[in-house]
């Protein structure tokens, strides 16, 4: 009595904001934390008897059941085993509850609900007692459709003239409902032959469906399955409830059977709250109002003035709410209706918001309160926020509109860094148990938006077993010591196993407790699947780059000295790419033929690595056969051509084949896309005239041009692969660098004796490129 004469003195001032605060204290003396495991384990077996399900799906029936009461979690769990919930504080923290706030934050006790009798077995006993919390028609089919798990709700009641009027839906289209806000009597619909027999319309087909009767929704909104069941007040039905599935849906018999039952108590209390809206014609506005926030977009609210027994204002009470209100607390929606202005936020009195809405009240004229600078003095809830908000006269109400400052272009750039970085962000308010997601967040969990954020024990299943002590110290640092965390582990997503960085801190408030966790998380599984790859491609690399080496020296052995073929000495140079670079194709050979003549050959093997290597040795074998058939350039090359646009795979080569006849010291070679030789004589250097040839594999039956040139003592001939030209794009320049060589060799070809020719040729020659390989024939004519 005293407070209140305080407060009548001072509406205003300090002495409000002191009782709320002794209030406050006052419930958290009185509140007694009944949290017992064995309880909650007891009843998750119990019930999942009952439901004939999981254990696991029973416990996160007891959860949602609480969230939904606002009950604790044990007082459910004890009210299904039918005891009275267990007194006192728990002496140890059990494992589920690592993130029960009941350590951390002030709760308020909450009312028990009625137990349940052992034993007693109804169909869906936890979304039976939630149905009956309803407040409202919409706030029951937003239950219905949550605990059935369809897709969409709409509730009819019976007019006097038979039609049916639309009184409620949850998630159903506005265009929908403002079609069917009233079923015309001369339509053939479902919904209407369940009011007519009085029996459910089960429709699992939808082309059946149409075939039958006229389809709520169609053609624009599509649910391909629905079930009509009608409400009975006693034996009189008075309405029906549809229950809509966007996929195909098939209807058990013990799936009918519960969900008449459920329907039997929906209808009960829908007629419950119908009654008492009829008996309280001075809350009618309320309802309209109420229907058209549902609507609105943002935070919108109808604040009812509260006057005092002198008949002035005192205070201001949230009437209705918009779906997306949230106010400074965390509290949502229907959480604000019923809460007046002074209790939930005493530091409002005395500031230019409190003035606005009594000068608004009193003239109508509307305003907008700017950049609100809000102060919270209270524990358990965070220190600031900045708001605008806009305030309307409605009625002997008002119609108050707000939102939180933020930076669109700010948001939009921290969208893209989410989805870009694969990063999202949660927050769990562990006062009122909000929780609060990014989208991006629900693509690294893998979790429908639809199933809502998942609690902080839901994250903790979701760990791997195995990472549970890094998550569990990274929490206790957050909670019990207020420390920053930032840690890595594997986290269940689906059916798949992801890495997932996170950095989290608390939110504290003013006593230094912890009201919220802010926790960014990043999913590093391709980062991780990356560096794994980079290392496993290295060590394949280098194994198949020893492999090819091999290979290589195998069929490709490097004379030491110069070759000593009749007519001419050769000399062959092969300058392997640096070291990590992959192995190539490059080729070579020189031998005599039976006919007394030479035979040389050079060649490159388009692509790297293993395979290349071994197209490589099959083509300088398949040459070796082919010439000593038939030694013509031009048809060992239609020999190679065939054997390559024959084979399996697209392979690609470049080459040269010459034959050199002493007798008359005539050069005939055919090229395939290869670079043509140069020929050295008398100190100059001089490219030989390529003759046509496509490169090898590319075109069946390609025709291949044979070139001859008559060679003189002394000569020599130069033949090498495109390493000892090409530039690569990192050089600073592209394309071949052919006169460059030419000069190098003018540079030192005047002071060699013919017969040193080809072995300075391919000992001063340097590749254009380390990253490719290179080989060098040098012939030079003996006689």
């Amino acid at each position: 009595m005293l407070d209140a004469m305080a407060v009548q003195r001072d509406p205003t001032g300090s002495a409000l904001a002191d009782l709320v605060a002794r209030q406050r204290d006052e419930i958290d003396r009185l509140r007694t934390a009944a949290r017992r495991q064995a309880v909650v384990e007891q009843a998750k077996g119990v019930l999942a008897e009952r439901l004939s399900c999981r254990p696991d799906e029973a416990f996160e029936d007891m959860v949602r059941l609480a969230q939904a009461t606002g009950s604790d979690l044990v007082v459910i769990a004890a009210g299904v085993l039918g005891v009275p919930p267990p007194p006192g504080p728990p002496s140890a923290l059990p494992a589920e509850g690592l993130f029960d706030p009941a350590r951390y934050v002030r709760q308020v006790e909450i009312p028990q609900p009625a137990a349940v009798p052992p034993g007693e077995r109804t169909p869906q006993p936890v979304a039976l007692a939630a149905i009956g919390t309803a407040a409202d028609p919409e706030e029951l089919a937003e239950l219905v459709r949550e605990h059935v798990d369809c897709d969409a709700v709409l509730v009819y009641l019976v007019e006097p003239d038979g039609g049916l009027r639309l009184e409620a839906s949850a998630n159903v289209p506005a265009k929908v409902r403002l079609e069917w806000e009233r079923v015309p009597l001369q339509l053939r619909t479902g919904v209407l032959a369940a009011v007519r027999s009085g029996l459910p319309q089960w429709l699992p087909d939808p082309e059946e469906a149409r075939r039958r009767y006229v389809l709520i929704g169609d053609p624009e909104t599509v649910w391909e399955s629905r079930a009509w069941l009608p409400l009975r007040d006693r034996t009189r039905v008075v309405g029906v409830i549809g229950l809509l599935w966007s996929g195909g849906h098939r209807f058990s018999a013990e799936e009918r059977w519960e969900l008449e039952v459920l329907t039997r108590a929906a209808g009960s209390t829908l007629m419950a709250l119908v009654s008492a809206e009829s008996a309280a014609l001075g809350r009618n506005w309320t309802l309209w109002v109420q229907h058209l926030l549902d609507v609105l977009p943002g935070s919108v609210a109808l604040l009812a003035a509260v006057h005092g027994e002198d008949g002035d204002v005192v205070d201001f009470r949230f009437e209705a709410a918009s779906p997306d209100a949230v106010d400074f607390s965390g509290r949502r929606y229907r959480q604000l209706v019923g809460r007046s202005i002074l209790t939930s936020y005493p530091t409002v009195a005395g500031t230019e918001l409190w003035a606005a809405y009594h000068r608004v009240l009193r003239t109508g004229v509307r305003e907008v309160v700017s950049i609100f600078d809000y102060e919270e003095n209270s524990p358990g809830l965070p220190q600031h926020g900045r708001y605008t908000l806009t305030i309307g006269k409605f009625g002997d109400g008002l119609i108050l509109a707000w939102h939180e400052h933020e930076d669109p272009l700010q948001l939009e750039r921290l969208r893209s860094v989410q989805r870009l970085g694969n990063i999202g962000w949660g927050e769990w308010n562990l006062v009122t148990d909000e929780i609060d997601w990014s989208d991006q967040l629900y693509v690294i969990f893998d979790r429908d938006p639809a199933l809502g954020p998942m609690s902080l024990d839901e994250i903790r299943a979701s760990v791997v077993r195995e990472d549970l002590p890094i998550l569990q110290n990274a929490v206790r640092g957050m909670l019990e010591r207020g420390e920053r965390a930032d840690s890595e582990l594997r986290l269940k997503a689906g059916d798949q196993i992801r890495c997932g960085r996170f950095i989290g801190e608390p939110v504290l408030d003013i006593q230094g407790r912890p009201v919220r966790l802010d926790v960014v998380l990043q999913d590093v599984t391709d980062m991780r699947k990356a560096e794994k790859r980079v290392f496993d491609l290295s060590e394949q690399f280098a194994q198949e780059h020893q492999v090819a080496d091999h290979l290589r020296s195998a069929v490709l052995p490097l004379p030491s000295r110069p070759l000593d073929l009749p007519g001419m000495r050769v000399a062959v140079r092969y300058l392997a790419a640096e070291q990590w670079a992959e192995v190539g194709g490059d080729w070579y050979h020189a031998f005599p033929i039976d006919d007394g003549s030479t035979l040389l050959a050079i060649g490159d093997v388009a692509g790297h690595g293993l395979a290349t290597a071994a197209a490589m040795a099959k083509l300088r074998f398949a040459l070796t056969g082919a010439a000593l058939t038939n030694p013509d350039p031009a048809g060992v090359l239609d020999v190679l051509n065939r054997m390559l646009t024959g084979g399996e795979g697209v392979t690609l080569a470049s080459g040269i084949v010459a034959r050199f006849e002493p007798t008359t010291r005539r050069l005939s070679w055919a090229q395939a896309g290869h670079p043509a030789p140069l020929l050295l004589r008398s100190h100059d250097v001089q490219r030989l005239d390529r003759p046509e040839g496509p490169i090898l594999g590319a075109v069946r039956g390609a025709v291949y041009a044979t070139a001859r040139t008559l060679l003189a003592p002394g000569d020599t001939v130069l033949m090498f692969t495109d390493g000892l030209i090409e530039r690569r794009p990192s050089a600073g320049a592209r394309g071949d660098d052919l006169e460059r060589l030419m000069e190098e060799i003018r540079g030192f070809v005047a002071d060699l004796d013919p017969l040193e020719m080809p072995e300075a040729l391919t000992s001063r020659l340097v590749p254009a490129t380390p990253l490719d390989d290179t080989c060098i024939v040098a012939a030079t004519i003996t006689a």
